[in-house]
């Protein structure tokens, strides 16, 4: 099975192409291209929708016919097109999702409805035996969710963000720093300069509250009022040491009592940390060493699957077919606002 995947729902404009030779085997990309748009929107401080739209409308079919060739397969080669069709910014996900359709449509092979978040928990079982049910924690610029996985496409939620999504208190930190955009890299880069023992005494919201909820608004303006008055670049550096061990102070608690509570429930083998801001060195080893501690097998995929990418949702395309073999209605629309539970 050979599918194409397109995301297009903020900022990346990206193409993969991947195969799985046969059922239950692992996914072997074939070709994959991601063009970045980082440098465009970093002057903004942020992502400016109409510019991401049009720097996807731009770049797709010229990505996608690189992406073929370098894959070198024939277009007719392919047995499903795949695109992201939430959540995200509608602009992109309409261009995305209607140029895989007119390409299923053109070529008679199904169409393939993939919600983003999805793909970012499914791409770790490209590469590794996962089995269903396992525990997943999700961190994106938009979302902050822990999650039981229990089928490619059955999620249960039990905690998320009340409020800011840590991949944007990681940006603001940054800004209120007068760095750029995007935040986690020059946090975590920051953050290994300077040591800090509680120097700035930031606050933790909700750590010790007895629900499995995330709330970051409060940390956010924390950090705001500390940065009202100059800071040098050694307190710069403390401050972003302190805001990551903080935050991961917080995703730990959350994680252990979820741990705790799933293991009482059923038998929990594996634990994924998911999402852009898994990308973050210091974060993963700390989860590493808590799943050490509940004897639980650890998995985050590698720092270029944990961004926004088409491999993730070419994959998911993949696991979906492989459960149902048909094509999602042509009529199905984007939705901006998608939840896990509802797909």
């Amino acid at each position: 099975m050979i599918v194409l995947g397109i995301e297009t729902s903020c900022d990346e404009t990206s193409v993969a192409i991947i195969e799985q030779k046969k059922t239950n085997d692992f996914g072997h990309v074939l070709a994959e291209n991601t063009l970045s748009q980082i440098k465009k929107h970093s002057k903004f401080g942020g992502i400016v929708p109409e510019l991401a739209s049009r720097e996807h409308e731009n770049t797709l079919n010229l990505l996608t016919k690189k992406t073929i060739k370098e894959a070198k397969i024939n277009l007719k080669k392919i047995d499903a097109f795949a695109a992201t069709t939430g959540p995200g910014l509608l602009g992109g996900l309409l261009i995305g999702s209607n140029y895989a359709k007119t390409l299923s449509l053109v070529n008679n092979k199904p169409f393939i409805s993939v919600n983003h978040l999805q793909g970012h928990i499914l791409v770790s079982r490209m590469k590794k035996k996962i089995n269903f049910p396992f525990l997943s924690l999700l961190l994106s610029g938009g979302h902050t969710q822990l999650l039981v996985a229990k089928d490619y496409n059955k999620y249960e939620i039990i905690g998320e963000t009340l409020d800011d999504a840590l991949g944007e208190a990681f940006d603001k930190t940054a800004k209120s720093l007068d760095y750029g955009y995007p935040g986690g890299p020059i946090i975590e880069k920051l953050a290994s300069e300077e040591k800090s023992s509680n120097f700035f005494k930031l606050p933790k919201p909700l750590i010790n509250s007895k629900n499995l909820d995330f709330s970051f608004s409060g940390l956010k303006t924390s950090i705001r009022r500390i940065t009202e008055k100059p800071l040098n670049k050694s307190l710069k550096s403390k401050l972003a040491n302190e805001f990551q061990e903080c935050v991961t102070d917080i995703l730990l608690t959350k994680s252990e009592k979820a741990i705790k509570m799933i293991k009482k429930k059923m038998k929990l083998n594996t634990f994924v940390l998911a999402g852009g801001v898994a990308s973050n060195k210091f974060i993963r080893e700390k989860f590493s060493s808590l799943c050490n501690k509940y004897s639980i097998e650890f998995f985050v995929p590698e720092k270029k699957l944990c961004v926004d990418n088409a491999i993730m949702i070419a994959w998911a395309g993949i696991e979906r077919l492989n459960k149902y073999k048909k094509s999602d209605s042509f009529d199905k629309h984007p939705k901006p606002r998608w939840s896990l539970e509802n797909l």
